[in-house]
């Protein structure tokens, strides 16, 4: 009998109001789909100290990360124009330890659309809040989280879908 892989879900929902209720939804939809999700680790009431706190929840998510088969990442916008840090770290450690991750963005404009910025004389993009230049290769997001060997799905559902496709054993 082979075990039902698992998946991590990586991404900002942990921070949603209701997040409680909106990770019992997509448990469901991976359920659906072959595959036990893994969900991020809550904090600990019982854990008083915000570093000790903060320790374990990087601890528990990294123990979780190296238990999936695979690492569903959320890159929607997250309070500004790109992807969540803490779920971009997530991605680097899952590919760093060879698992495959598939990234989903419910937005559709490209990144550089979303970054206010202005063409200085030879033409370059720059952010007209910190005048750095902003990257423009037609992406939803920083070309790090965008184009690795799976393409960025257009929702939850799809990147589900493909996971599963990729590490569900029939």
């Amino acid at each position: 009998m082979t075990t039902q892989p698992t998946c991590y879900l990586a991404g900002p929902g942990v921070f949603h109001p209701a997040a409680k209720a909106l990770f019992e939804y997509l448990v469901e939809v991976c359920d659906k789909q072959g595959l036990r999700a893994l969900i991020p680790v809550a904090p600990d009431p019982a854990i008083s100290n915000p570093a000790d706190q903060a320790a374990a929840i990087r601890h528990g998510n990294t123990a979780l990360i190296r238990a999936s088969d695979v690492v569903i990442a959320c890159v929607s916008p997250f309070r500004g124009p790109g992807a969540d840090a803490g779920t971009a770290w997530e991605m680097g450690f899952a590919e760093a330890l060879g698992k495959p991750v598939v990234p989903w963005c419910e937005e559709t404009k490209v990144y550089v659309e979303r970054v206010p910025h202005d063409r200085d004389p030879d033409g370059r993009l720059f952010c007209k809040q910190h005048g750095m230049l902003v990257e423009d290769f037609g992406l939803v997001d920083n070309l790090m989280l965008t184009t690795g060997a799976i393409p960025v799905q257009p929702d939850f559902d799809a990147a589900v879908a493909l996971a599963a496709k990729l590490v569900v054993r029939l």
